[in-house]
This record gives structure tokens, sequence and C-alpha cells, in this order.
């Protein structure tokens, strides 16, 4: 049944842009409405992920099927130091997807985050891979995993 994704998708885009005020109250009016969540509330779904998980990557795909080219680049960067890392598919989660960006304050995707410290893209990733900053700060994390 492809019917009930084509349904799902066009649910999603059709939402309108959520007004800050007056978007609050109508969320406890209706049970049928909890899938959108509050800006508040996906702050601190990305909090905890950020807290629980050392080596945290906000990627488009997943750790086996990168959906970019950049997201690629950063499962390759993090696969190199034979670690544990985990991954947060923003194409699967459209709160998610926003909402990072606003919390890290930095406007791309991937995302990095390690020590529940915001590193940056891949970009960053590259030159602090090629400094051999990352693989210190990996080195801490793994540290902190045991």
């Amino acid at each position: 049944g492809s019917s009930n994704a084509a349904a799902m998708s066009v649910a999603l885009s059709s939402s309108p842009p959520r007004s800050s005020s007056s978007s609050v109250t109508s969320l406890f009016m209706s049970s049928d409405d909890f899938i959108q969540e509050t800006p508040e509330a996906t702050k601190e779904r990305i909090e905890a992920l950020v807290e629980n998980h050392p080596v945290l990557l906000f990627m488009k795909g997943s750790k086996l099927f990168p959906q970019c080219g950049f997201s690629n680049t950063a499962v390759q960067i993090l696969n190199s130091f034979n670690i544990d890392f985990h991954t947060v598919d923003v194409l699967s989660d459209e709160a998610i997807r926003q909402g990072v960006k606003d919390f890290s304050q930095w406007p791309t995707i991937p995302q990095l985050y390690v020590c529940g410290e915001f590193i940056g893209g891949s970009d960053i990733m590259i030159e602090m891979y090629q400094t051999g900053e990352l693989g210190e700060m990996i080195e801490k994390a793994k540290a902190d995993m045991i």
C-alpha cells in the first residue's frame, strides 16, 4: 500500500506555516494533530540525542545509504575511526531537519556532535580530520563510551 505514504506526504506538505502564539493552543485541541511537534519539543529531542550519543551525526540518509555526498564524506571519516557512532536521518524527520539547524545555528546538514559539542559540517570534519584534531576528540569520546 503506497497510498498511505502519499497521503502522509500530502498532509505534511500542506500544513500551514506555524505561527508561534496561536499554534500553541490549537495543539491541544485535537488528538490527531500530535504529529506536529513544537520547536521546543524538537529542541528537547535533539538535546537528548546529543547527550545520549558521544558521537552523533545528523545526516541525509543512513550510515549504510547516505543520501548526499557531504553526508557520505562525514560517514566515511567517522568510519575511519572504528567507532560506534549514532546517525539521525533528517530526511525522515522534518522537525529535526529544521530544528537541528536552529539548534546549532548552522545552516547545512550533515552536522557532527562529539561529546555533546557541535563540531560542524563535512568541510570542517575534513579539515579537522587532516589536522588530527578530530581524531583526538573521537579518542576522548571513545574513552567516555567505556
